[in-house]
């Protein structure tokens, strides 16, 4: 019997995005929703300083935190961010009730599917490939994409799931790939993972998969998601193998991946 084949997707800007204003509202409604949270936790009885910042300073502190936690491949779960942003401003960290009020934002924004998602999964489905979704969840619950993503036709074709704010490790770091690849019973040489970032093509080569594509048919990014998330790298951002089509993939994974 052949060894199983896999396909690996990025989430934001790959599979589904905002455009550039919207994406902008959603960032800065990620903000305004830990502020809220925050101004509601009850002040701290054994902090002996004056809080560092208010509840908005705080939450754009811990964002950058973590953004700049999973650029280096590790991952910051949503329940350290509250721990941190409770211990900015003299409060006692709730992270459950953290982590219902970004699920609940997910829910309301209207995400799109990048166009041709289902279809090319679908049709790699078709082909025997096995399919599994990487994602730095780093301001909103994985699980919670994950609905959002079923509810589109997405999950109908994923088999495996990895969002880094429930794993110690976020792209770049090999590890989340390997995990992924581990829920597939597939080894990397079998593999190929398709992003639109530095951390999809920097993790896919030091992982070791056959290949990492460039997805370019998404990379409209608002400001805010650009400053955090897609930064110049210090080095030049070349993939071997780009698509500006999710259309295109079938064909391609069925090249780099033939039996």
């Amino acid at each position: 019997m052949p060894e199983p084949r896999a396909v690996l997707f990025d989430v934001w800007h790959t599979l589904a995005y905002l455009e550039p204003a919207e994406e902008e509202r959603y960032m800065a409604a990620q903000l305004d929703t830990v502020a809220r949270v925050l101004d509601r936790w009850p002040r701290s009885s054994r902090s002996r300083h004056p809080p560092l910042h208010d509840a908005l300073r705080a939450a754009e502190e811990v964002r950058i935190e973590a953004a700049r936690a999973a650029h280096e491949g590790v991952s910051m779960s949503l329940g350290l961010q509250a721990i941190h942003a409770a211990r900015k401003t003299g409060r006692v960290p709730r992270p459950l009730e953290l982590g219902r009020a970004l699920a609940d934002l997910v829910e309301k924004t209207p995400f799109l599917i990048s166009p041709g998602a289902v279809e090319a999964l679908g049709a790699l489905q078709a082909r025997g490939f096995r399919l599994g979704v990487i994602s730095n969840s780093v301001g909103e619950p994985g699980d919670a994409l994950q609905k959002k993503l079923d509810g589109a036709g997405i999950g109908h074709f994923i088999e495996a799931w990895a969002f880094s704010d429930q794993l110690p490790w976020a792209k770049p770091a090999p590890e989340i790939f390997w995990h992924c690849l581990g829920m597939l019973s597939t080894r990397r040489e079998r593999a190929v993972h398709v992003g639109d970032g530095w951390s999809d093509v920097q993790g896919a080569r030091a992982a070791g998969l056959r290949a990492a594509i460039m997805y370019t048919g998404a990379h409209a990014y608002g400001e805010a998601y650009r400053r955090l998330f897609a930064p110049t790298p210090l080095e030049p951002l070349v993939s071997e193998y780009q698509v500006n089509r999710l259309g295109a993939l079938p064909e391609l994974a069925e090249r780099l991946l033939s039996r």
